[in-house]
């Protein structure tokens, strides 16, 4: 197994990328419990090898067709000769369903407070992200913060 090698600021230092496009101003979460789920994302042609190469991320429904996530993405950074990809946690990301979403497997981790989910907000911030090494995926990222969330 690689070593796994954490980055700072969970990928953002030294990045000159745009965040990804975040929804949560014309549709906001709600006062009202909704279920928080792990999504597993059907496989990517060409690029998914096996189920260890699909990515996870932690959801909940906001709205009819909207969703937010806490999950890290791939960024290409090729100004960085150290780093020319990377995992990046931007932080919750509140979108619009899309194929990908639509079409992934949820994992129910039960019913949870909007307090509850802000906390679980908080948390994903001190989640550790790793460099890629072939190895560390999402997977792990999701399965790091639900074993600091205690929710395994």
């Amino acid at each position: 197994m690689a070593s796994v090698e954490y980055v700072r600021k969970q990928g953002r230092h030294g990045l000159f990328n745009a965040p990804p496009f975040n929804n949560d101003h014309p549709v906001r979460d709600t006062n009202a419990d909704r279920e928080v789920v792990v999504l597993v994302y059907p496989p990517i042609p060409d690029l998914t090898r096996s189920s260890r190469d699909l990515h996870w991320s932690l959801s909940w429904r906001v709205d009819a067709g909207v969703w937010r996530h806490l999950h890290i993405v791939t960024e290409d950074t090729p100004y960085d000769p150290q780093l020319r990809k990377r995992y990046v946690y931007w932080g919750p990301v509140t979108k619009s369903v899309d194929e990908a979403t639509r079409g992934a497997q949820q994992v129910s981790l039960g019913y949870m407070s909007p307090l509850l989910r802000r906390r679980i907000e908080a948390l994903a911030l001190t989640v550790g992200v790793a460099k890629p090494n072939g190895h560390w995926n999402s997977q792990n990222w999701i399965l790091d913060f639900l074993c600091k969330q205690q929710l395994l």
